[in-house]
């Protein structure tokens, strides 16, 4: 058996979730004006270098407290279902068909709350959604995280564990990103392929003589 592991935002979508999301979710109340628009904020400027990547992330699992898993879920399949579904990537689609054809288990690997990538992971047939556990407390979502941002090294670590406990070694797995904080997974990997990749991530690409997979 081989493991194909997919990264979420910019990979089988072609865009940022959050970018997409932050708009309807205020609109539907999952997330109040005061903290859209420090979630606005933040993302903004961690796209200008000025904030890191995981603060923007914090500030996007701040907007879930006080929800219950239930009431996440729910949100999270609205807003996949009118907004991130048209965002699709039609190459991902593809490619996660030939891996199921292929006999390979697929397992979405994200930065993202577990509970967000969990309806793409159910619309694509995908066997397992991984993505950064947020804390409950007495049914209700601290907004905090709990162990890390699934993002870089924490990354590769639980990918490598999913292998271990499935007895698949990295060097028959397949990583698709599209960002190069995802370096150590891609490294670690058999096959890695960059997705509409970032700059950074296009130039290391090019480099090492990686595949890589436009969008279209």
């Amino acid at each position: 058996m081989r493991i194909a592991f997919f990264d979420f935002d910019g990979t089988l979508i072609v865009r940022d979730s959050g970018r997409i999301c932050a708009l309807p979710s205020i609109r539907r109340g999952l997330v109040g004006p005061a903290t859209g628009a420090r979630l606005i904020g933040t993302y903004l400027l961690s796209k200008l270098g000025l904030r890191a990547r995981t603060d923007a992330m914090r500030a996007g699992f701040a907007c879930y407290r006080g929800r219950t898993l239930d009431e996440l879920r729910g949100h999270m399949q609205a807003l996949y279902d009118e907004h991130l579904k048209r965002e699709l990537s039609p190459a991902m689609k593809a490619r996660v068909e030939e891996h199921r054809a292929a006999g390979d288990q697929l397992v979405i690997v994200t930065a993202s709350a577990f509970f967000f990538a969990e309806p793409i992971a159910r619309d694509l047939g995908i066997d397992r959604a991984i993505g950064t556990d947020v804390g409950f407390v007495d049914g209700l979502c601290t907004g905090t995280v709990v162990g890390d941002i699934l993002d870089g090294a924490a990354k590769l670590r639980v990918a490598t564990a999913y292998a271990l406990e499935h007895r698949v070694s990295l060097a028959d797995c397949t990583f698709y990103t599209d960002h190069v904080a995802d370096l150590p997974l891609l490294e670690a990997v058999g096959t890695p392929v960059a997705v509409g990749p970032h700059a950074p991530l296009a130039k290391v690409a090019r480099s090492r003589g990686w595949t890589i997979l436009p969008h279209g």
